[in-house]
């Protein structure tokens, strides 16, 4: 894997980071990003979740959490969409959903659908 292509992954994870600590007001447990192929980027994020959203999510209540998440999407968009199609390098239109794991707490998974392919140098 080229360098630039781990420090374009690294900017990608800290901007996450920044998002979660922001909004949470520390950050999350693990981050990974995957480079699904030019246009499509992926990220999961464990530990977003607040302590009543993680028993909702072992409790099966995960639409709740994701009404939840309805709601503060609008103004994390408005906070971070600049910030996170610099990072990326293009402007974007994502997915987003909340998955619960098998120890009961839950994790976002973020799919990023780029525009163009960004220039990693």
């Amino acid at each position: 894997m080229l360098n630039t292509e781990l420090e374009y992954r690294e900017r990608i994870r800290k901007l996450a980071v920044c998002i979660v600590k922001h909004y949470r007001g520390k950050g999350p447990d693990n981050v990974k990003v995957s480079l699904d192929s030019p246009l499509r980027v992926t990220v999961e994020i464990q530990g977003t979740l607040s302590n009543l959203s993680e028993i909702l999510v072992h409790e099966g209540a995960v639409e709740k959490v994701s009404d939840y998440w309805n709601v503060l999407r609008p103004y994390l968009e408005k906070e971070f969409m600049r910030e996170a199609e610099k990072t990326l390098g293009s402007p974007f239109t994502y997915t987003w959903e909340v998955c619960p794991s098998v120890h009961g707490d839950g994790h976002i998974i973020i799919t990023c659908e780029l525009q163009h392919i960004p220039r990693l140098d």
